[in-house]
């Protein structure tokens, strides 16, 4: 019988628990992948996200960055706090209401934000190396299920 390690039969059935498990396992080694790829480019952890996030929608209130980020306001608003600080973000005040702030990249945050792509691209590449382009679709595909599925569309 193949084995992943000496515990777990690949070729036994999978259980919802055994399922979530290797979920966990795989999305623990993926951020441990683009936290050793993140080295030397002066981000934190998560702080990549920021600017993945604002390289796609461009500029979003705090709020809203917090939201498509899955965290607290408290918690955008610090991050964003440390990455202006760092040169790598910048507030812009609304033209209609000047009570209300955006986000946005600065140029720096902006060439940042293409390098994180590239690292996600190589930690992906490597992840998903033996995988044919049918599997990783379905792999995609799939995660993007137990997502909607668990938490309701990502897209909301």
């Amino acid at each position: 019988m193949t084995t992943l390690d000496e515990s777990w039969p690949v070729d036994s059935p999978a259980g919802p628990r055994d399922v979530l498990i290797a979920l966990r396992f795989a999305d623990r080694a993926a951020r441990k992948a683009v936290a050793a790829e993140l080295v030397g480019t002066g981000l934190h952890t998560g702080q990549e996200l920021v600017l993945a996030k604002l390289l796609h929608h461009g500029s979003l209130p705090v709020a809203k960055l917090a939201k498509v980020l899955d965290v607290e306001v408290p918690t955008a608003t610090k991050t964003t706090q440390r990455m202006e600080a760092a040169g790598l973000v910048r507030r812009v005040k609304n033209t209609t209401d000047a009570r209300r702030v955006a986000i946005e990249l600065t140029d720096h945050g902006a060439e940042l934000a293409q390098t994180v792509q590239d690292i996600y691209d190589r930690a992906g590449s490597r992840a998903l190396a033996d995988l044919s382009p049918e599997d990783r679709r379905q792999l995609r595909n799939l995660l993007w299920t137990l997502t909607t599925t668990l938490e309701g569309d990502p897209r909301d």
